[in-house]
Order: structure tokens, then C-alpha cells, then sequence
């Protein structure tokens, strides 16, 4: 006597393309949201905190603009004016909340072929940090 192997019934009943279905929209939406958090926030990291930026010439940045640190993207430009007082740049950024810069830090314009220009952040060396909503950059000396 020789035994058969069970053959297995599949079936494609609604209920089961439903679930396929369902299943691989929420595997889109999770990767949506993890590119969208990389791409707003360029590291992953959520917090952020205010700072000012002062300059003499802003030329190129815009709202949205990249600031960077040691070529990484650590914020964005939020807004940008003239002092009327001292006629120097006021740029407004939104930094990530887990870097503390050293109060002498410094900013320039910088870009590369492939990129738009970006507020490139030069770290100080000094042991006080720029509190939230603080500003590094100098005022220009008044001219007389």
C-alpha cells in the first residue's frame, strides 16, 4: 500500500488579500514616516532648540536652508533679517537639542557643486555654552 502525501488546499478568500493589503500599507506608512523624519530632520533626532546667528552677509540662505557642523546637518534656517542698528544679518536657526556650542563658535556661508549654500557652524573652544534662544556671531564695530 502506498501513502499519498496531503496535497494542501489554498485559497484566496477576501479575507486574505484584505490582510495582505492592510499589512503592506502599514509597512509604507512606517517607511514614510522614518524617510520623512531623516529628511526634516537630517539625523533622526527630533528636539531642537532657538538660535540666532549674527553675520555681516547672509548672502544665499533662506528659510529651510541646512546649517551644518563638521559637514553634518545639525538644524535648519527659520528666519532671516537686518539688524537695522548695526545693518548685520540676523539669521534665525533651529539647532538639535543634544549639541551644546561653545560660545566663541562662529558661522559662515558655505556650499558645495551638488548643494544650495548653508550656514556652516565653526565650534569655539570656550567651556560656557549658548543657552537656548542664545546668539553666537559678533556685532560689526560702529562706524563713526
Amino acid at each position: 500500500m502506498v501513502m499519498a502525501l496531503p496535497i494542501p488546499k489554498v485559497s484566496l478568500k477576501g479575507g486574505n488579500v484584505f490582510e495582505t493589503i492592510l499589512s503592506a500599507m502599514v509597512v509604507v506608512v512606517a517607511v514614510g514616516f522614518l524617510a520623512f523624519l531623516l529628511q526634516r530632520t537630517g539625523t533622526g533626532h527630533l528636539g531642537s532648540y532657538p538660535l540666532r546667528v549674527r553675520m555681516a552677509d547672509a548672502s544665499g540662505l533662506t528659510v529651510g536652508s541646512d546649517v551644518r557642523l563638521g559637514g553634518t546637518k545639525i538644524g535648519s534656517v527659520t528666519g532671516l533679517w537686518l539688524d537695522r542698528s548695526d545693518y548685520s544679518a540676523v539669521v534665525e536657526t533651529d539647532i538639535r537639542d543634544d549639541l551644546a556650542l561653545p560660545v566663541d563658535s562662529g558661522a559662515s556661508i558655505a556650499s558645495s557643486t551638488l548643494s544650495n549654500p548653508y550656514l556652516s557652524i565653526s565650534p569655539g573652544h570656550a567651556s560656557q555654552k549658548v543657552r537656548p534662544e542664545g546668539e553666537i556671531g559678533t556685532k560689526p564695530p560702529r562706524r563713526r
